[in-house]
């Protein structure tokens, strides 16, 4: 959810932001922190309903699934329940969270839209945010999403050296244990830039080390698709 954020609060600034966004931004990106999250959004969208306008800014981009309905801070309120294409769907349970949700597919397409803007200075964020988002601007968000180096899920399965704008996500849930694990990205490879996103619920407890393993295979195939297909 720190990609929608970061995305929503860019648009609102000049420049890129002064020192302190900057800094905030960051902390955000680089170490997931929340406190940096909740402080972006109170100071530049809204001070109360900073979460919902982040979601309605998702809408705009065409992204039904993916909201916030709340800061990230403990205890506090849900401001919206927002029912969802996604999670309104009975076939496929993930105990979705009532604060903020988003769908791989989403993510990616989000992804997406920030590469095209780095690239080329068009795109979707140009067609909904006209002169708000600059290439430049998308350019500083993907650097930012470069900068969050764990050396595990997507990171471990590409060889050293790969640039890999991502962000991970995993959390310790009331029940005392992990049920979620997700990893998002644009990978620069010689083959081919790509995005790649996974993510994984278990109902009763996700194991890391398994779940790290399994991500790190599937990274490493998708870069093998596009990199080794010449020498077979």
């Amino acid at each position: 959810m720190k990609i929608p954020i970061m995305v929503s609060i860019m648009h609102r600034l000049e420049n890129g932001g002064n020192e302190e966004q900057k800094q905030l931004l960051e902390l955000m990106i680089e170490r997931s922190e929340n406190d940096p999250a909740d402080r972006l959004m109170e100071l530049v969208i809204d001070k109360n309903l900073g979460p919902l306008e982040v979601a309605k800014d998702m809408q705009l981009l065409g992204l039904p699934n993916t909201f916030l309905a709340g800061y990230f801070y403990p205890g506090a309120p849900l401001l919206q329940r927002i029912q969802t294409p996604a999670n309104q769907r009975t076939d496929v349970p993930s105990g979705p969270d009532p604060y903020n949700q988003t769908t791989p597919v989403e993510i990616s397409l989000l992804l997406e839209d920030l590469y095209i803007c780095a690239d080329t200075g068009g795109g979707t964020f140009a067609a909904v945010f006209p002169d708000q988002i600059t290439q430049e601007e998308c350019r500083t968000m993907i650097s930012y999403l470069v900068q969050n180096k764990i050396a595990v899920l997507l990171q471990a399965g590409l060889p050293e050296g790969t640039r890999v704008a991502h962000k991970h996500g995993w959390i310790i849930e009331n029940d005392g244990l992990m049920h979620t694990i997700a990893d998002a990205g644009l990978v620069y490879s010689p083959g081919g830039n790509f995005i790649i996103s996974v993510y994984m619920y278990h109902p009763v407890q996700m194991l890391f080390d398994p779940a790290n393993k399994m991500v790190a295979e599937l990274s490493q195939a998708v870069y093998n698709y596009f990199n080794l297909q010449g020498e077979q």
